[in-house]
């Protein structure tokens, strides 16, 4: 079964602005979207290193993006192996951008 344009369109257009989100995180740009840093005080900001939690959250948010891929394009042609990996693969950027600031203190916070 083909994707029609419509369905091509949504896959790649929301995995593609997740890309183009997770490469301007990385280079310290777009952080004004992430939900609790701009909200976040100065003071608690201050004591984060932010070029390495922006490098941390854009690469999460790129290889979410791919996962953003493979969901509507496994569903759409009935590839629940697919499906299935995108999902993986979001599960995994989530649980890692959560677990490394944790596990690893010193290299995220000043």
């Amino acid at each position: 079964m083909k994707m029609g344009l419509l369905e091509m369109a949504l896959t790649l257009g929301l995995s593609l602005g997740a890309v183009i989100w997770g490469v301007r995180i990385y280079h310290q740009k777009g952080t004004w979207f992430l939900a609790g840093w701009n909200t976040m005080r100065k003071e608690v900001k201050a004591a984060y290193n932010e070029k390495a939690v922006c490098r941390l959250y854009g690469r999460c948010v790129v290889f979410c993006g791919i996962g953003v891929f493979l969901l509507p394009y496994g569903s759409f042609n009935n590839l629940d192996g697919i499906l299935c990996a995108g999902l993986a693969v979001i599960a995994a950027m989530v649980i890692l951008s959560i677990a490394l600031p944790v596990l690893n203190p010193k290299k995220y916070r000043k």
